[in-house]
């Protein structure tokens, strides 16, 4: 069983001791670890952490490891200031059994139970029409558990006002790019969705204990100016209570800012004939180069229900047809976002 392996390898190299490159400590204000998460167009409030007080910390010294973020604050299933440290090789084990329950919501979107859960959540009032932050999901479940019931997840799940209308009712926006998918130990792994995953301890890895990660990724949700929101990160292991997971989440990296572009009418570059769509409806692209077009839409709860992502190798008038997400989907109000290398919009999708 797991926790026999467990046992069987700490005692091969629980004796190692390394020079820590990531310094991890405990938080003396919540407030203030929340506010230096901030950088601009967000104020916060309500600050309040669940979970074990060891579960919860700050981090710095990034920068000298391949995390890709230099500081800010960590959540972890297992506790920050433990033998073997966080800043500790790969080859170590971060395995602590905090003894805590799960997350109802973590619960919701993985198919096993989920033990250790740490919880940070706050309110916003974010000033633009976007709210966006960067973190990276770290596990020692990687590599052996990959598509496993140990499958370590982690949820941003947002409350509050949708631009079209409608609400975010706790809408998780820790996805992986172009998918409507969790990020978890089964959806990001050296055999799926490979880009954005970092092998630690194929690499050898000295300075972050975990044996995997995945590169910095941003978390970004479309908000109403001025309103209020409510914000929850969860971390859970999932199956059993072993084998730490993480969340770092990078300083200065939570901003709100104003897109423009986001409204519901046509534009000489982008246009959606006809809306309401119907199974015949077309993206209709006016490209200024070649390149990627990335298209999102999202439901007024938030909900990614289609992505994909579309080459092209001329610039000039393109088209993309409409008809998997009109066929997939009931009817409702949607938003589509449409992204090339130079230009982002918003608009409002309808189906009847």
């Amino acid at each position: 069983m797991k926790k026999f392996i467990l046992l069987l390898i700490c005692g091969s190299f629980c004796l190692f001791t390394a020079q820590a490159q990531l310094v991890v400590t405990s938080p003396t204000s919540l407030n203030q670890m929340v506010n230096n998460f901030i950088l601009t167009g967000v104020t916060a409030s309500n600050v309040a952490f669940t979970g074990d007080s060891n579960a919860v910390g700050t981090f710095t010294g990034g920068n000298s490891t391949t995390l890709g973020i230099n500081d800010g604050i960590i959540l972890t299933t297992g506790v920050i200031n433990g033998v073997p440290a966080i800043g500790d090789p790969a080859a170590q084990f971060a395995n602590f059994n905090n003894s805590q329950p799960g997350d109802v919501l973590l619960n919701s979107i993985t198919t096993y139970p989920t033990y250790d859960a740490a919880v940070l959540e706050f309110d916003l009032v974010p000033v633009g029409n976007v709210l966006e932050f960067q973190y990276v999901f770290a596990s020692e479940e990687y590599p052996e558990f990959v598509n496993s019931s140990f499958n370590d997840i982690f949820g941003f799940f947002i409350n509050g006002m949708f631009p079209s209308g409608g609400n975010y009712v706790n809408s998780n926006i820790a996805i992986i790019p172009s998918t409507i998918l969790p990020v978890c130990i089964n959806n990001v792994n050296a055999g799926a969705n490979s880009s954005y995953f970092v092998d630690n301890l194929g690499l050898n890895g000295t300075s972050i204990v975990y044996d995997g990660y995945t590169t910095v990724l941003i978390a970004q949700a479309f908000v109403v100016p001025a309103s209020t929101y409510h914000l929850k990160m969860a971390i859970a292991d999932v199956g059993d209570g072993v084998f730490d997971s993480g969340i770092f989440l990078k300083a200065q990296s939570m901003k709100s800012y104003m897109l423009t572009g986001v409204n519901e009418n046509a534009t000489s570059q982008f246009s959606i004939a006809p809306n309401p769509v119907n199974g015949d409806s077309k993206l209709n692209i006016n490209l200024t180069h070649e390149g990627n077009v990335k298209i999102t839409i999202t439901d007024i709860s938030g909900k990614v229900v289609y992505a994909t992502q579309k080459s092209f190798t001329a610039a000039g008038p393109q088209q993309v047809t409409l008809g998997e997400f009109t066929q997939n989907n009931n009817a409702g109000i949607y938003m589509i976002r449409i992204e090339t290398d130079d230009v982002c919009q918003i608009q409002k999708l309808i189906k009847y």
